[in-house]
């Protein structure tokens, strides 16, 4: 009988095998898809914002000409556009009887040009003078 080599029977073995490479392939696209969902979703959430926030500082732009250039003394419904942000803007204005003789009621709303949904809205009071 043939002796065997001992340095062919601790053949060590160097690398990675197939299924090893396939698990960290897994696991590594697994990650890349959650992380890319999440970046799409906060872009998604920051454009919401930004369009909350410029409708709101025409809403507030609004309720200072009211309080000033605008003001009046009884119900009136105004609406117009604004440019902001680079965006064209859609408001309505309702100023309207309030609760009692001393007090306007308004309401105004705000929604990008060509859309059917308000971004923002707000209701207040006036001092009737």
């Amino acid at each position: 009988m043939a002796k065997l080599n001992p340095k062919l029977i601790n053949i060590k073995r160097n690398g990675f095998s197939l299924i090893e490479i396939v698990v960290a392939l897994l696991i590594l696209s697994t990650s890349i898809l959650i992380i890319y969902n999440t970046i799409l979703s906060s872009s998604a959430s920051i454009y919401k914002l930004e369009d909350h926030y410029l409708a709101k500082e025409i809403a507030n732009n609004r309720i200072a000409l009211i309080h000033t250039i605008e003001k009046t003394n009884k119900p009136v419904e105004r609406n117009g556009f604004n440019d902001m942000g680079g965006k064209s803007w859609y408001w309505e204005e309702s100023i309207y009887n309030g609760i009692s003789k001393e007090f306007l009621e308004y309401e105004i709303k705000v929604r990008q040009k060509g859309s059917d949904q308000y971004s923002y809205s707000i209701k207040g009071y006036l001092v009737n003078e």
